[in-house]
């Protein structure tokens, strides 16, 4: 009997066939049993006994060979930038296959091996992106891809758009970065939120009918979780002058200085005008004015000496390429223009005058109310001052009476040498005033005495 061992019929496989056990057969074989083999190897990890065959009374052995399959792969990675990445790519084949790391077509690195690393030092945004494996031998290949995702923060910020608008226009800005993740935009101005993104790249500003407020500095910002960036750009809004109410003129002494403010942009050309002289000065004439500019505004002051009679009247003119303002300055408080005038000594002895008118009024409306007074008018009776203190005796009560009334007088406030008075006191009298009780008298003497005046 002759055995045979045939390789599979379904594989690129071609196993060589051996005879076993025939050392002890003697002549030809009557008859030939051929066997087939139907399957095709998947590798030694799965089939365990490949290259191995039985047939009906003997076996056969024989070594067999394959194309690769990829069984070792990273999954998608995920790296923060500036980190070390490593991929690997692991395939079974016999022959051993040709492993080959390959991005965008480009080959990055192959050798013949069951496995091969791919080695990325301090990975950037430009690595990110699919890399394939590619596994073959002579009998076949296989490949399979894994993604890189590098995360970074966003870069700064670019800014496009109509930097230079006039008063009315509308103006659209855009503000545009990369990151990954997607960061949230935000414009400022002035620390108020204009317009705000989530998780997108671009972001689009619209100001409408812009006025000179829209005019400054506008941040864009841009952040993830794994950090912020930001830009700053100016927005130009051009408008005609506009002449500020703060604008007026003061004198001080023989000096007039005019101060007009102005808003405007571009910078103005700014002239005071003199109509009752004739005469216009522009800034250009440094010995008469000076001008200093911050921002949209441009303060110019006009100074006029020698000015020793009534200031003239004085028009400050702006112009640029978008319009002309005029306004006629105002003086500032016309009392102290006077004063300015007059001078420090001036003002001193205006001063001691105006003290003297008021003293002069005081002491005539003094002199009026005592005249007037009822107690003094011409009549029939004389008048009559009363004192709470009285005593009944000779010569000191008279004395005592005489310091009293120049006391009364003093307080009336009137002035000069007393007049002769004839006082005429009632103490001889009073023992023989038949009338009156004693407890009467006694409370009428205790609360005036008569004092009369001729």
């Amino acid at each position: 009997m002759v055995s045979a061992a045939i390789g599979p019929d379904n594989c690129q496989a071609a196993p060589g066939a051996q005879r076993l056990g025939h050392e002890g057969w003697g002549g030809p074989a009557p008859w030939v049993q051929v066997s087939l083999l139907h399957s095709c190897p998947l590798g030694r990890q799965r089939t365990g006994g490949l290259g191995q065959g039985l047939f009906p009374t003997h076996p056969a052995m024989f070594e067999g060979y394959y194309p690769p399959v990829i069984v070792e792969m990273n999954a998608s990675v995920e790296a923060i930038e500036g980190s070390h990445v490593s991929l690997l790519c692991g395939a079974d084949s016999n022959p051993l296959p040709l492993l080959t790391w390959m991005r965008d077509g480009t080959v990055l690195r192959e050798a013949v091996a069951e496995s091969l690393f791919l080695d990325l030092e301090e990975v950037t945004p430009a690595e990110d992106g699919v890399y394939a494996c590619l596994a073959e031998n002579a009998y076949g290949q296989d490949n399979r891809t894994v993604g890189l995702s590098v995360m970074y923060a966003p870069r700064k910020p670019m800014v496009n758009g109509t930097m230079v608008a006039v008063e009315g226009e509308t103006v659209s800005i855009l503000c545009s970065t990369q990151s990954n993740p997607d960061p949230i935009l935000t414009i400022f101005k002035e620390k108020q939120i204009l317009a705000t993104v989530i998780y997108e790249s671009e972001l689009q500003l619209e100001l409408p009918a812009v006025t000179p407020e829209d005019d400054g500095e506008y941040w864009c910002v841009a952040e993830n979780q794994y950090g912020q960036r930001a830009t700053t750009f100016n927005l130009s809004v051009e408008f005609a002058p506009v002449i500020l109410l703060e604008s007026h003129c003061a004198a001080a002494r023989d000096t007039v200085q005019c101060l007009c403010v102005v808003k405007s942009n571009p910078e103005p050309s700014v002239a005071f005008e003199l109509p009752s002289r004739n005469v216009t000065v522009n800034e250009t004439e440094r010995e008469f004015v000076y001008s200093e500019r911050s921002g949209l505004l441009l303060t110019s002051i006009l100074t006029l000496r020698g000015q020793a009679q009534a200031p003239p009247r004085v028009i400050c003119t702006a112009h640029n390429v978008y319009g002309t303002k005029s306004l006629e300055l105002p003086f500032q408080g016309a009392h102290r223009l006077m004063w300015a005038k007059i001078g420090p000594v001036g003002a001193v002895v205006a001063f001691a005058i105006l003290i003297a008118i008021v003293c002069y009024i005081t002491q005539t409306r003094r002199k009026k109310n005592v005249t007037e007074s009822p107690s003094f008018s011409a009549g029939d009776n004389p008048p009559v001052l009363f004192s709470s203190d009285f005593r009944i005796s000779g010569a000191p009560e008279k004395y005592e009476s005489e310091r009293r009334l120049g006391s009364e007088r003093r307080l009336l406030g009137l002035r000069g040498e007393p007049p002769e008075l004839d006082l005429s006191y009632s103490h001889s009298d009073l023992g023989k005033r038949p009338t009156k009780d004693s407890y009467t008298l006694t409370e009428e003497l205790a609360e005036y005495a008569e004092i009369r005046v001729k």
